[in-house]
């Protein structure tokens, strides 16, 4: 299992301040985590080459998703990542500033310190993941299929809206799936676009005194609900 680093966030703000373009970013990457920053690259290219695009306008979600589900697979199945270890603030950090800082900067445009190493679920690495694993349906293929309608709203309000206990994992990943059956049955209608939004506000506010687990077919009847409730509204 490879063994982390870390960097915190007071080492941040000098490094950013010298990268005025992309031609000015540069990592610093040790031995070891040269086989990260290969990897990776290498999906940031694939990803380009798919969309067939050089900079990001008009294609952030496109872009956001694909790379993410790549890089999700990449980081577990290749580097040995754990939810524990992707929980680690100051590890997305290190990866976001030292391995990979060229992506992150193309992504966003500047030197944006939310994505880099500010606040906490905004860090544009560490988002993509808990998105990607918070909207697991077992696969690549079958996740693909269930996100690729969304955009960056989703993302914002899966991974924002964590709850005082953590994330429910399997409970998020319900969501999504009947989040995604919603859309097929709204097509040629009109579709509410702050469905997922008004749903996750809905569900905030339930879990606070109910548990899903404990409705009628338990937490599949409970997100049910949660979207019947809203659409029928």
């Amino acid at each position: 299992m490879m063994e982390w680093k870390t960097l915190r966030k007071r080492d941040c703000e000098e490094i950013l301040s010298n990268w005025t373009s992309l031609s000015d970013v540069n990592w610093d990457v040790s031995h070891e985590f040269e086989p990260v920053r290969t990897r990776l690259t290498h999906i940031f290219n694939v990803v380009k080459e798919e969309l067939e695009i050089n900079s990001v306008k008009g294609n952030e979600y496109a872009f956001d998703f694909r790379f993410g589900i790549k890089m999700y697979a990449a980081l577990n199945d290749e580097f040995q990542l754990s939810e524990d270890q992707a929980s680690d603030n100051s590890f997305w950090i290190y990866l976001s500033m030292k391995v990979i800082p060229d992506v992150v900067y193309w992504r966003w445009g500047s030197a944006n310190n939310e994505r880099f190493f500010k606040g906490s679920r905004r860090l544009y690495l560490k988002a993509l993941w808990w998105y990607i694993h918070l909207s697991w349906q077992g696969s690549e293929e079958e996740t693909y299929r269930v996100i690729e309608r969304n955009t960056t709203d989703e993302i914002v309000q899966l991974v924002e809206r964590s709850g005082s206990l953590g994330y429910r994992v399997e409970l998020c990943r319900i969501m999504m799936r009947q989040y995604d059956e919603q859309g097929d049955g709204m097509r040629g209608r009109n579709k509410d676009e702050n469905l997922f939004r008004k749903v996750m506000k809905l569900n905030t506010a339930r879990l606070a005194v109910f548990e899903p687990a404990l409705y009628e077919g338990e937490e599949e009847g409970y997100v049910r609900e949660l979207f019947q409730e809203i659409i029928s509204h």
